[in-house]
């Protein structure tokens, strides 16, 4: 049984937070069974899949959580979300549309049994009253993630049970969810003497990747002038995160397991293993479980690494963040400002939040920040479109004092340099782009990094090439 998106039935709530006044907290989350009743594909008819998580997404793509191989759907289709008025199925914009019977939706209630047509794909969705149950965090951070709803209690409960130990955690989520903030937050945690090291292995060139891990001897290849240490020995006594560790080679996977199973490796052109004490966290915003059964993952590797899995929840399950995200960044940005003798950024009014509450942020809290930006800049009706993905338009008012610091060094250390880091990477990517004529795959060599991380920082400040 469906209803139009605009009456949701009323059945028993997703979530339910105790508060710790009144008992331990608690978050049950009903169960979603999925079952393929008809399939072009006889090798997935019949197949059933049960969830209990905040969104279930179906399509063609091996990143969605149910993957049919009709060639009807869209890879990305359909997105099942947990809400506290029950079950809703938003059509993703599909080219052949979701069915119910005869009529095609974008958008519907579930309250009970409901039969989907995908393609020529047949499913059927049952609300379950079976329900999980995790434990909530009280705080509304870990470290410099934000977050009060049920969803990001339950991520920060977790990362505070690991974070003492020297268990090895692989931090999944979408690009902008703030994996890297989630690994900050356990090595701050953790009491490790050492230093937090940050790699990001989509963004080294693979013949340099081996040396950047764990170091390499003066004379181990051209170019090598002098020892370098590594980041296994940076951050010795420490916490080594490895970002987008699903984008390693296999050569590299084998050559990082063995470092991970033996606790010491051996620089580039070095006849010597030095031994380690480094506490892993990984990321990546892959299924890696889904990449081993593609043979694109070493299964060992993986097993190593998701010692303790935690996934980061993206923005659009979480539209009840926004009030607290949106204060903080405006905060941030008042305080920028105020660094460098300018008036405060206009706030967002009832109607530019009731627009960002209706956006599905794609980009995440990383977009949100830059919409934010933008708008107390420009003013939430200054035409800019949301989703464009252009960079906040504070960066160039920053930027036209031609102090290369711009009065950020008044800010508090992440802060300030989180604003050089993005104003540098902008620059850099616009420069190195203008030197090859817009050749992205030139850029990227010239510029020493991996392409696809080049078209990422392109994307996120809405640069453009000419091929």
């Amino acid at each position: 049984m469906s209803q139009p998106a605009d009456k949701p039935a009323r059945v028993p709530r997703v979530t339910e937070v105790i508060t710790p006044e009144t008992g331990p907290s608690i978050r049950r989350i009903r169960k979603l069974k999925i079952s393929v009743l008809d399939s072009p594909n006889a090798k997935e008819k019949g197949a059933v899949y049960s969830f209990a998580q905040d969104e279930v997404r179906l399509g063609s793509s091996p990143e969605t959580d149910v993957v049919l191989s009709d060639a009807g759907i869209s890879r990305e289709h359909v997105a099942i979300r947990l809400t506290p008025e029950g079950f809703l199925l938003t059509d993703l914009g599909s080219t052949n549309g979701t069915f119910v019977g005869d009529v095609r939706l974008r958008e519907v209630w579930i309250s009970g049994e409901t039969h989907l047509r995908l393609g020529s794909t047949v499913l059927k969705l049952s609300p379950l009253s079976e329900t999980v149950e995790h434990e909530v965090s009280p705080r509304a951070n870990f470290g410099r993630m934000l977050g009060a709803s049920a969803s990001m209690r339950e991520t920060f409960a977790l990362l505070e049970r690991v974070a003492k130990s020297d268990l090895t955690v692989l931090v999944e989520g979408e690009t902008g969810t703030g994996k890297e903030l989630a690994a900050e937050g356990l090595h701050d945690a953790s009491g490790r003497s050492g230093e937090f090291t940050a790699v990001n292995c989509g963004a080294i060139p693979k013949e340099l990747l081996e040396s950047e891990l764990f170091g390499h001897e003066k004379g181990a290849f051209t170019g090598a002038i002098r020892e370098r240490k590594g980041a296994f020995l940076s951050a010795d006594r420490g916490t080594l995160f490895l970002d987008e560790v699903g984008e390693l080679p296999l050569d590299v996977q084998a050559k990082l397991l063995r470092a991970l199973e033996r606790r010491e490796v051996k620089p580039v052109g070095s006849d010597k293993t030095l031994s380690i004490d480094v506490r892993i966290v990984a990321a990546t915003h892959r299924s890696l479980a889904k990449e081993v059964k593609a043979g694109t993952f070493r299964q060992d590797l993986y097993y190593r690494l998701a010692v303790v899995t935690v996934k980061i929840p993206p923005l659009r399950t979480r539209i009840e963040d926004l009030r607290l995200l949106v204060d903080t960044i405006w905060e941030e940005l008042d305080r920028r400002r105020r660094a460098q003798g300018m008036p405060a950024p206009e706030r967002l009014d009832a109607a530019a939040m009731a627009m960002l509450a209706r956006y599905d942020f794609p980009g995440n809290v990383r977009e949100l920040r830059n919409i934010v930006e933008r708008w107390a800049v420009l003013g939430a009706s200054s035409g800019e479109a949301l989703g464009e993905n252009q960079p906040a338009s504070v960066r160039a008012v920053q930027a036209a004092s031609g102090d290369p610091f711009g009065g950020v060094l008044e800010l508090p250390y992440h802060e300030a340099r989180e604003a050089l880091l993005e104003r540098f990477e902008r620059a850099f990517t616009e420069q190195v782009l203008v030197k090859s004529g817009g050749n992205v795959s030139k850029a990227a060599r010239e510029a020493g990094v991996d392409r696809r991380h080049l078209q990422r920082l392109m994307a996120r400040f809405g640069v453009k090439s000419s091929s």
